[in-house]
């Protein structure tokens, strides 16, 4: 079994034939391994811009990529193409889903196909580290941070450049990788249930009366006693969260209670954290202690 770690770079630019926005791949960056991870060969090109033309400023900063570097640089279908070729029936990975993702989009806006041809297996390199690490599947870590806290060597990688961020993808996974513990995270990407999932859009419900939401989503605990507080006044919706007044009968503490529902494909993600009570409340992360958890609902689709 080989794999390929792909990377992306992209411009966000303004599609008339979408009237809207799109994230148009300008840099492909990928390398093959083995299964003892050892490196088969690497894949590296830059592609010309064929909806936005220029870059943006902010794009050009953040890579270094220049427009005259793109000018000669090969159009999408003809990367697709020489990227297929050399990927051959490898198992692609990418670093979460962000590149899956605009690869998806990309490859329906130039080839007018929904699906990638060649995508026969996949893995989301983010997931499988996070879960070996055992991080808090609510959050997201990373690229970078998770070389940091392996201790990886980033004195020679250029951040934000495809190759690049796909070695350094790789130089994690060479300390997390074990052949029994990847083989569950390999994906089927032939079917429908896997373009359905990896291409739902998470949604905030700022509806109380969802079913999706329980009556246990709403109760907090004193954040100084741990008993359960009492809430005091009507949940008041902000920045896409509620937010309560509690009051603690045991100890008289006072505390502002906030819940934030996103629904994701396999379920409900209900996040909280308790806010001190101020004269004027504002978030403060150093003040704020977060007691985040997720909760599965089973969807009414049976998926």
């Amino acid at each position: 079994m080989k794999f390929v770690i792909l990377d992306l770079e992209w411009n966000g630019t303004y599609s008339r034939r979408l009237k809207g926005f799109m994230n148009e791949i300008i840099e492909f960056g990928a390398v093959k391994v083995d299964e003892s991870m050892q490196i088969l060969d690497t894949f590296d090109a830059l592609v010309r811009p064929q909806v936005g033309k220029k870059i943006s400023g902010k794009i050009k900063t953040l890579t270094n990529i220049t427009n005259e570097e793109l000018e000669n640089g090969l159009q999408f279908m003809q990367a697709m193409s020489r990227f297929r070729k050399w990927m051959g029936d490898a198992v692609l990975m990418t670093w979460g889903t962000s590149d899956i993702l605009t690869l998806i989009e990309n490859n329906r806006y130039f080839c007018g196909n929904e699906r990638i041809p060649f995508l026969k297996q996949y893995v989301d390199l983010q997931d499988y580290c996070e879960r070996m690490l055992h991080y808090d599947v609510t959050k997201q870590m990373g690229l970078s941070a998770l070389a940091q806290l392996l201790g990886v060597d980033e004195a020679d990688i250029v951040h934000h450049r495809a190759m690049d961020d796909s070695l350094l993808s790789l130089r994690c996974l060479e300390r997390l990788y074990r052949e029994e513990t990847l083989l569950p995270f390999i994906q089927d990407a032939k079917t429908d249930a896997f373009y359905e999932k990896i291409t739902f859009k998470t949604m905030i419900i700022c509806d109380l009366s969802n079913p999706l939401i329980k009556r246990s989503d709403m109760i907090f605990h004193c954040n100084t006693c741990g008993r359960r507080a009492t809430k005091e006044g009507e949940w008041k919706l902000k920045n896409k969260s509620y937010r309560a007044i509690f009051r603690c009968k045991n100890c008289k503490n006072h505390f502002i209670g906030r819940v934030q529902f996103k629904l994701k494909y396999d379920g409900m993600v209900v996040k909280k954290c308790t806010i001190p009570q101020k004269d004027n409340v504002q978030d403060n992360t150093d003040q704020t202690r977060e007691v985040v958890w997720q909760i599965k609902h089973l969807k009414s689709t049976g998926r």
